[in-house]
């Protein structure tokens, strides 16, 4: 924070009301700022915004959540970028924020359901493109956009089973078939390199990207898979990782995994990966 000037450091550490005009990254006070540096994020977000309806896709955000990042890292009015929009999640929060935004997805199901959501919810419809975000990337203007929020598709959430019944859950977010666990996870990460590694490109220098991701246990084992993807992108030329942020998912419910044999931790959070583009 001091690299943004004394009056704002002096600002946030008493947290005073008062905006400065050095701040250029956000409309934040400094109080606002530094309470939005916190590593932990634990606020209970409404159910809202046709939630039922969203949550057809199976990683459907809290637009509300989506807003609070937006608003951190963009001031009004700037323009944010989502190779992996999904039911909108990010969409539906640059609309709340008051930005622009712009979002990608393979599957059209998912953006008609975010355009019905806007039209319940009677809000700005941001822009959408079906397909695949390695061919329409290439039709954005590099360094168009002021901020990168994104929530990757899952490595291999087909075959997530539970450990006592082992009943095995379809995902709606698995694109990798036919692959053994360790070759497809290999791939995963390669693929998430190459499509963030595109979108980088369309992100203004200094500006910020933010992955969420969610860890994973399966086959008695715990999959540290945000740790994994952060490495993977930390190889990306030009990208600097920043921070990870925990999501404290406080809506979610405990479950029994492993009684009476074995420890298996309860998947309560996520993890947000922020990076930025050096200048």
């Amino acid at each position: 924070m001091r690299d943004n000037g004394d009056i704002i450091y002096r600002e946030a550490k008493m947290g005073s009301n008062i905006y400065s005009d050095k701040n250029k990254l956000n409309d934040l006070t400094g109080s606002e700022w530094k309470f939005a540096t916190k590593s932990v994020i634990n606020k209970q977000y409404p159910i809202n915004m046709q939630h039922k309806l969203r949550s057809e896709h199976g990683g459907q955000k809290p637009p509300e959540l989506c807003a609070d990042l937006i608003k951190i890292f963009t001031k009004e009015g700037m323009n944010v970028l989502d190779p992996f929009m999904g039911v909108g999640g990010t969409l539906l929060g640059a609309s709340i924020a008051n930005r622009e935004a712009f979002g990608i997805d393979l599957n059209q199901r998912w953006i008609d359901i975010y355009k019905e959501v806007v039209r319940l919810e009677n809000i700005k419809e941001q822009k959408t493109e079906c397909g695949d975000s390695l061919v329409v990337l290439d039709k954005l203007k590099n360094e168009s956009f002021d901020f990168i929020l994104t929530d990757v598709p899952y490595w291999n959430m087909d075959a997530l089973e539970k450990t006592r019944n082992k009943k095995v859950k379809q995902s709606k977010l698995n694109n990798f078939e036919n692959e053994t666990e360790e070759q497809s996870k290999k791939e995963w990460l390669n693929l998430m390199k190459k499509i963030l590694s595109k979108s980088v490109k369309k992100l203004k220098k200094g500006k910020y990207m933010a992955v969420f991701i969610g860890d994973m246990y399966r086959n008695s084992q715990y999959h540290c898979l945000s740790g994994e993807l952060a490495l993977k992108l930390s190889e990306i030329k030009g990208l600097t990782m920043k921070a990870n942020i925990v999501w404290y998912d406080v809506s979610k419910s405990l479950h029994v995994f492993g009684y009476p044999a074995a420890y298996v931790p309860s998947m309560i959070h996520q993890n947000i990966l922020i990076f930025r583009r050096d200048e």
